[in-house]
């Protein structure tokens, strides 16, 4: 099975990646992971007055602050089935397009578990996620 886990440095994606290797064998042992992080994107304002090289350095540099401590994380816990995503934009379209990509049979997502109330007024890359795919998704709540 292809296994998609959203990254974002939070105390969320830790929640996450920790519920996976504390059942690593449903969801990590045998699996392809594929781990997709999304840095928001540069508005076209600031890109414009920016190299090319500058906003891809950007990027690089703000992925590897969350990409890094997870692939230490998986390195330390025996972790070697996975490959990195790294993409920048709006991100759970971002999410929902590297899902597809991967052919990801799961999405897994840390979430603040703000309940139904919280997602209503605030809404959030979880809620967006659920409902605009047909992958089966994996909320792991802090």
């Amino acid at each position: 099975m292809k296994i998609l886990i959203a990254a974002d440095g939070s105390a969320f994606t830790q929640k996450a990646l920790a519920y996976l290797i504390a059942h690593r064998n449903m969801f990590v042992d045998g699996h392809e992971l594929v781990v997709v992080h999304v840095c928001t994107g540069i508005s076209a304002n600031v890109a414009r007055h920016l190299s090319k090289e500058a906003v891809a350095d950007y990027y690089a540099e703000e992925s590897a602050k969350v990409v890094d401590p997870v692939k230490q994380y998986f390195a330390d816990n025996g972790v070697a089935n996975f490959r990195i995503d790294a993409r920048h934009g709006h991100v759970a379209e971002e999410i929902l397009k590297a899902a597809a990509a991967a052919q990801a049979e799961l999405i897994v997502l840390g979430t603040h578990g703000h309940g139904l109330f919280g997602r209503a007024l605030m809404g959030s890359v979880a809620t967006k996620v659920v409902a605009e795919t047909d992958i089966s998704v994996l909320l792991v709540q802090q």
